[in-house]
């Protein structure tokens, strides 16, 4: 009884073929608006990285220095830039899990002989451990070490994506490329990691969607070659920043630095720490300021500079009221279509079908639209993406799909095809068959 079900469910859809493809294409509309919203929205909340974001803290501590007479200041906020001395202070006392310190840079490298050019990077400069506090996977070499860094070995680690591109194989370990006129010897690979929401440098950059970090400096071999932040931060001694790319003064902040806690109890004992540093700076005369520290959580820090546009919310919401109102209109040209039939409903119910064979039967074709209609949805929503990234926008970059919206729209797609095909099919086998055969 089944498989004819399905056969009069499948006659039923070829036969009203007009009727069928507007019932597709308008669920395909809906949901494809519906799923181009909610992409970029998935996009632009998910967490920055892919394991342990909830773990890992920015730290801030009040080093800026007083204002001068005539200068207005207003509740200052804490600065999450820190001077290379500080910075380095933290991180050689190992107080956390993992900690590093890191700036950006935008670097242009090339293969040693010059003959291959890797165009312009994301580059970290920062120390050892950064890959192993942000869980960015080292898949051939290794990392260079502290006495590496300390005596400023020309040292790099890639990703693969740029080893393949510089050397033609993924792994470039034991090459040598150029930076700035300097030869770096690659000593890592790492496997292609991507940022999926900034989180570094929010207050010098503001970057939407998927990052990769194509290199990883040690600080002091890159400010030994004269490699220097893009954003080199404020410094004490001047109204005017330090030169761009090149390596900051003394008395400039310009290093963020991360930490990894993973307990409310580490997190309180590396805030005790950090605030008996700031004190020890403050009565040495460096921190001219009361000693005040802060911890920024990861996501938070994120979600508070980083945050979704408030125009990706509202299109996700017309696109929900667009998809309702297309899902009416789908349930009434399915229950029309039900109804149209109501003769032939009358006389399979008079030759013996149950009401159950003709609610599964009609439930079938409107299961039958759903998945075509996600089938259509698809390039649809492809198309939506392709549109989004046209557009001047800062939120442009991150309108991808991925696999999982693309299970998450089939799934959409039969699940509401289902709900709104309940109705028509319930209408249509409650239907009397002796009141449409004397009516007919």
């Amino acid at each position: 009884m089944k498989r004819y079900d399905l056969q009069l469910a499948l006659r039923g859809l070829l036969r009203h073929r007009a009727q069928t493809l507007l019932i597709i294409v308008t669920m395909a509309i809906g949901i494809a608006s519906c799923m181009t919203a909610y992409t970029i929205l998935s996009a632009l909340t998910a967490a920055p990285i892919a394991h342990g974001s909830r773990h890992l803290y920015l730290v801030s501590m009040s080093s800026q220095p007083l204002p001068k007479p005539g200068d207005h200041d207003a509740a200052p906020s804490m600065p999450t830039l820190l001077k290379l001395r500080d910075a380095q202070a933290l991180v050689d006392a190992r107080k956390a899990v993992r900690q590093a310190y890191l700036a950006t840079a935008f670097i242009n490298a090339s293969s040693d002989h010059g003959k291959t050019h890797s165009g312009s990077q994301f580059a970290w400069l920062t120390s050892s451990q950064a890959p192993a506090l942000f869980g960015i996977p080292v898949r051939y070499g290794r990392v260079w070490s502290h006495v590496e860094a300390v005596a400023r070995m020309p040292l790099v680690v890639i990703d693969e994506h740029l080893s393949r591109k510089l050397f033609g194989v993924a792994d470039g370990v034991g090459h040598s490329l150029r930076i700035q006129g300097h030869l770096f010897r690659v000593v890592g690979i790492t496997a292609d990691w991507i940022v999926r929401r900034q989180f570094f440098d929010l207050e010098e950059l503001n970057l939407r969607g998927k990052l990769t970090i194509g290199m990883l400096l040690p600080l002091q071999s890159a400010m030994a070659a004269g490699i220097g932040p893009f954003a080199p931060g404020p410094c004490d001694n001047s109204s005017q920043k330090a030169p761009v790319y090149g390596p900051p003064a003394a008395d400039c902040r310009w290093l963020e630095t991360w930490v990894r806690l993973d307990t409310p109890r580490h997190v309180q004992s590396y805030r005790r720490y950090l605030l008996d540093y700031a004190t020890a700076q403050h009565a040495a005369g460096r921190f001219p300021r009361a000693p005040k520290v802060a911890l920024h959580g990861m996501d938070d820090w994120v979600a508070q500079n980083n945050g979704v546009p408030s125009s990706v919310h509202i299109n996700l919401w017309l696109s929900l009221a667009f998809l309702a109102l297309c899902m009416v209109n789908v349930m009434g040209l399915l229950l029309a279509r039900f109804l149209r039939g109501s003769y032939e409903v009358a006389v399979r119910r008079t030759l013996g079908a149950t009401r159950a064979s003709v609610f599964t039967q009609h439930l079938i074709e409107a299961a039958g639209v759903s998945l075509l209609g996600g089938a259509l949805a698809v390039p649809l929503t492809l198309l939506g993406l392709w549109l989004v990234r046209l557009q001047k926008v800062g939120y442009s970059s991150a309108a991808h799909l991925n696999l999982s919206m693309f299970i998450t729209l089939f799934v959409l797609t039969v699940g509401v095809g289902l709900i709104v095909g309940v109705l028509p099919a319930w209408r249509a086998s409650t239907l009397s068959p002796a009141l449409q055969i004397k009516t007919n």
